[in-house]
């Protein structure tokens, strides 16, 4: 496929999909409450629509699990998986503070086919270099279960900033070294510091998703022309970013058309967009 008409989006939260909810009505008023949002609940079909205008092949769904709720439920994420005939791919909402718990939910999440975790931590009350939690790394790094932390600024108002800060992380990635972990949101408005621990370490990626200064493009080229330089992209991160939404606050077509349009070699865009993705995922190339 051409760079134009192929992509993976590593950033889709389905919290207001029709077939995620099952009509939980409880669930999503909670998912609201956290959330924030007031976009309505769409049928599955809508949000496939959506990404195949604007190029992507391939996306990842997210689910996050706080102590009250799992946003949305895991098994939700690999029934649309299973039927998406390819298109989606499903990182687990897991909560490491449940100790042995959580290393079984793991490892039946491995079992059943999802891809990776998504962790959250000042969401989920952990601090990222808590010894206690070392157990549920070590297990991901054997089943080679890729986690995205978020890191950055958070628009949960729940959420403490000082709990976001991407250095959390720097003891486990240096602890767990064949373990892949990505830093979603490139740690905005910390990006040097996220930057430079993908730069650092070979086991960090980023993911660029969410809008924090204007709109999609505006922001995309702010962090990429001017807080890093295309040159400085090109050298140091060409292999370590992937491209991500954060769909429903951001529309999948403006923040991939914001990518596209900046001003990298094409093999460059085409490895943030789709390459980088499929390698972490250990997906085959279509």
């Amino acid at each position: 496929m051409s760079v134009a008409t192929s992509a993976v989006d590593f950033h889709i939260h389905p919290v207001i999909v029709e077939e995620a909810l099952l009509g939980d009505k409880q669930l999503e008023k909670k998912i609201r409450s956290i959330y924030h949002i007031g976009t309505a609940v769409q049928p599955l079909d809508a949000l496939m629509k959506m990404l195949k205008t604007a190029g992507i092949s391939k996306a990842v769904l997210l689910s996050i699990a706080t102590s009250e709720v799992v946003m949305p439920p895991n098994e939700s994420i690999k029934n649309i998986v299973e039927k998406s005939g390819g298109m989606f791919v499903g990182f687990a909402g897991l909560n490491p503070i449940k100790g042995d718990e959580a290393i079984s939910e793991l490892e039946k999440a491995h079992s059943e086919g999802f891809k990776g975790v998504k962790l959250y931590p000042p969401l989920q009350n952990f601090k990222p270099n808590d010894k206690k939690l070392y157990a549920f790394y070590e297990r991901a790094q054997q089943l080679n279960m890729p986690l995205l932390f978020h890191t950055g600024v958070s628009w949960i108002r729940e959420v403490e900033l000082a709990y976001c800060h991407p250095l959390e992380i720097e003891d486990l990635v240096v602890a767990f070294p064949n373990l892949k972990v990505i830093l979603a949101h490139m740690g905005f408005p910390w990006v040097w510091e996220t930057v430079m621990m993908a730069v650092k370490y070979e086991n960090v990626y980023l993911d660029l998703s969410g809008v924090f200064t204007g709109t999609p493009k505006e922001h995309i080229f702010h962090v990429f022309t001017r807080i890093l330089t295309p040159s400085f992209v090109s050298r140091f991160l060409a292999d370590k970013i992937v491209f991500g939404s954060d769909w429903p606050r951001m529309e999948p077509f403006k923040m991939a058309e914001a990518v596209r349009s900046l001003p990298l070699e094409k093999t460059v865009v085409d490895k943030i967009m789709r390459k980088n993705a499929l390698k972490i995922l250990n997906v085959e190339e279509e």
